[in-house]
């Protein structure tokens, strides 16, 4: 069974994407720069699958934040809010950032229902509504069979996603969100003019540093009083702001803890928490183990995916059970 990430939160309100495969098309497959009209909070009927190809930031998906690096391939399902949004500074541009491959829900479904031995498809598609993320050492090799299909006749492409299918039904993966699809049972839909505002919002978050961000001041530059961004906000995303930010802090934490020698208490300041002992608790309650066990857990993980040094120590790549 495909594990569910310990932790992460944020949404932000999706802006409805029209998609439209070709005359002679059943899915769409295209690569995109950042930023770009398409690169934004949105939701949409069609399953997404997504590549990063350069770069680094933070993604969301449903009520999930975390951070992405190059070859993060993640399967989103219809309706699912997801974003990602890179490091990058005022006019900076990524070029081809990200290859998505999009396809509706009736049509997947039609092609698994008539081929049976895609029957573990099936499987891969219901976790997809709650968002996965992609983990082992076949990611790489998925991922490069994604990016190869750009070059490719239609029929071709056709039969590529056929068995970029089945390989992805093989490969371990952790669901990432447990909120029901956008506009689902129990959550309303949010009006375009308030998903902007909410999507200008996210955006300014994850662009500035983490110290002295307060709820009134998104307000103000949202136009809206402090009870109603509040509203607004946890409709829209699923979580409150006080939360939202708690995770945010914790999540470039687990970015300085994985890159960088600085110690747990500069780490603990520079990602915006009051004071060590509070930082220790949330981090714990997020990421469910202390930031010296991450650090360590995080540099060994990275020893092993290095192929020189697994040459080396003749360890194995570990994985998740799928």
């Amino acid at each position: 069974m495909p594990v569910r990430v310990g932790e992460g939160r944020a949404v932000h309100p999706p802006v409805f994407e029209v998609i439209q495969p070709g005359p002679r098309q059943s899915f769409v497959w295209h690569r995109h720069d950042y930023p770009a009209a398409c690169a934004r909070w949105n939701y949409h009927p069609e399953y997404e699958l997504h590549l990063i190809t350069t770069g680094t930031g933070h993604f969301m998906v449903g009520d999930f934040l975390g951070t992405f690096a190059p070859g993060h391939l993640v399967l989103v399902g219809p309706d699912l809010p997801h974003g990602w949004f890179s490091d990058l500074p005022a006019g900076g541009r990524i070029e081809g950032r990200d290859i998505v491959l999009q396809a509706h829900d009736d049509w997947l479904r039609q092609l698994v229902a008539l081929c049976p031995e895609l029957e573990t498809v099936s499987a891969l598609l219901a976790d997809a509504r709650y968002g996965v993320v992609f983990t082992g050492p076949e990611v790489p090799v998925l991922g490069a069979r994604l990016a190869a299909m750009g070059g490719m006749s239609d029929a071709a492409r056709l039969a590529a996603l056929i068995g970029l299918l089945a390989g992805l039904a093989a490969c371990p993966r952790q669901l990432l969100t447990g909120i029901t699809p956008f506009g689902g049972e129990g959550q309303a839909r949010v009006a375009d003019q308030d998903l902007e505002r909410m999507d200008r919002v996210i955006r300014h978050l994850l662009s500035v540093g983490p110290h002295d961000i307060r709820q009134a001041d998104m307000a103000r530059q949202a136009g809206l009083s402090g009870p109603a961004f509040s509203r607004l906000f946890r409709r829209a995303t699923g979580t409150t702001f006080v939360s939202f930010m708690r995770r945010l802090r914790v999540s470039r934490a687990r970015r300085m803890l994985a890159e960088t020698d600085a110690s747990i208490a500069e780490i603990s300041s520079a990602a915006g928490f009051a004071n060590l002992s509070n930082f220790n608790r949330q981090f714990l309650e997020i990421c469910h183990t202390t930031p010296r066990r991450y650090r360590q857990d995080v540099r060994c993980l990275s020893r092993v995916d290095d192929p020189v040094a697994r040459a080396a120590t003749g360890a194995a790549h570990p994985g998740l059970t799928g």
